[in-house]
């Protein structure tokens, strides 16, 4: 409830203001919400510590700070977006060879998994995909509350997206991909239908088997990805994706589903590593006591 009516308060103050004046106004709003969202200040600088791979508090605190600010960064991008048209978002968003590669993938009709996190600014992914006139489905998690869940979700189909509930994945998803048409969704979030445990950043994870399997049963390739806040001049957007994620069946159903996602994480890890400040993990990823582990290890081992 809280966080739906700041949500409001962002729509009523933010859309109308330039996107510099706006990100002022959200780094305040972020710095306040630091303090007091004990719980998810807590888990983010859990999840710094792994990806800068320290115990430096100072430096601890810096990254998470940082994130709290870029996702106010990401709300008033949101907002902004809002009254967008197809045009406005094209120019937000740089795509630069990108095009051409995603052109080419989706020409072989097998369909297209995108999978990331909540980095950088991953709905303007979508959006910009459909701007660029692909049809794109998303995977979305549905908010406790319901008028947030009314308001984020008909955003998303404002701005093209095909927008399925989590909870509700099933035979339409498989027939857009068989389809040839593009899925984006999320992987750090726990979903319906099960997890698998992978090493990342060091330390055993469970993450959602759902991108995995959807990529091995249809035959869609899975590509990570994720929206990068271009530094130093933060209204553009560009989207980073692993074209040269290649994965080759083994017969045994349950292990090409570990293999795979571990493979998924291990290409999502360097990724993030390039900016971990875009990252907004803000609830437990790892086990407080895991120790790190060996990719090897965390590939052969079992839940």
């Amino acid at each position: 409830m809280i966080v739906y009516w700041l949500f409001r308060l962002i729509i009523l103050l933010g859309r109308p203001l330039p996107p510099e004046v706006g990100y002022f106004f959200a780094r305040i709003i972020a710095d306040v919400c630091y303090f007091f969202f004990f719980g998810k200040r807590r888990a983010l600088k859990a999840a710094m510590a792994r990806v800068l791979d320290t115990d430096d508090e100072a430096a601890i605190s810096l990254a998470a700070r940082s994130s709290f600010r870029n996702f106010g960064k990401y709300v008033i991008d949101f907002i902004q977006f809002l009254d967008s048209t197809p045009e406005e978002v094209r120019r937000r968003i740089v795509f630069d060879d990108e095009l051409d590669r995603i052109n080419a993938v989706v020409a072989e009709k097998k369909g297209v998994i995108f999978i990331t996190l909540h980095y950088g600014n991953w709905d303007m992914g979508a959006a910009g995909l459909s701007a660029y006139g692909f049809p794109v489905n998303v995977i979305a998690e549905t908010f406790p509350h319901p008028a947030m869940n009314t308001l984020v979700q008909s955003s998303r189909r404002h701005l093209g997206m095909k927008v399925t509930p989590m909870e509700k994945v099933g035979p339409s998803v498989v027939r857009a991909l068989h389809h040839g048409e593009i899925l984006a969704l999320l992987i750090d979030l726990p979903e319906p239908g099960g997890t698998v445990r992978v090493n990342f950043f060091g330390a055993p994870t469970e993450v959602p088997v759902g991108p995995a399997r959807l990529a091995l049963k249809t035959g869609a390739r899975p590509m990570p990805a994720v929206v990068w806040r271009v530094k130093g001049k933060e209204k553009l957007l560009r989207p980073i994706i692993d074209f040269d994620l290649h994965f080759e069946k083994s017969g045994d159903e349950e292990e090409d589903v570990r293999r795979l996602t571990q493979a998924i994480m291990t290409s999502l890890e360097r990724l993030i590593r390039r900016d971990p400040n875009q990252w907004f993990i803000f609830h437990d990823m790892w086990d407080r006591n895991s120790k790190a582990v060996h990719a090897e290890t965390a590939l052969a081992s079992r839940p």
